[in-house]
């Protein structure tokens, strides 16, 4: 364990922060693991994540060194405390658009009427 964070300090140079948010980087073997897939990741000077080089089969980290496919979040609405809900593909939807003023709707109605 000692050398693995000895390496992640020194080669790697990522902040301890990163060790906390992902301690399953200690279950891996530093010689079989760790060091041959940093130094591909490194070479390819490919920043990522520790889970995204890590978590995944040697087949998957093969796929994703060749750069054969784009990985990417999955686009859904995305929602932000106090901001405006956005859809994929879409313009913000808010209740400040122009919208129709209740005059305009009830001359609308008025006029359905007739």
């Amino acid at each position: 364990m000692k050398n693995s964070v000895y390496f992640f300090k020194s080669e790697m140079k990522r902040p301890i922060s990163e060790l906390v948010e992902y301690p399953e980087y200690f279950t891996y073997s530093l010689e079989s693991r760790i060091k041959p897939r940093y130094m591909r990741v490194a070479s390819k000077g490919i920043r990522c994540s520790l889970d995204w080089f890590l978590n995944c089969s040697d087949q998957r980290f093969e796929e994703r060194m060749r750069g054969d496919f784009i990985e990417g979040d999955a686009l859904g609405p995305s929602f932000t405390m106090g901001g405006k809900l956005q859809m994929p593909g879409r313009q913000l939807v808010s209740d400040d658009e122009e919208e129709d003023t209740d005059d305009e709707v009830l001359y609308r109605r008025t006029v359905m009427l007739w």
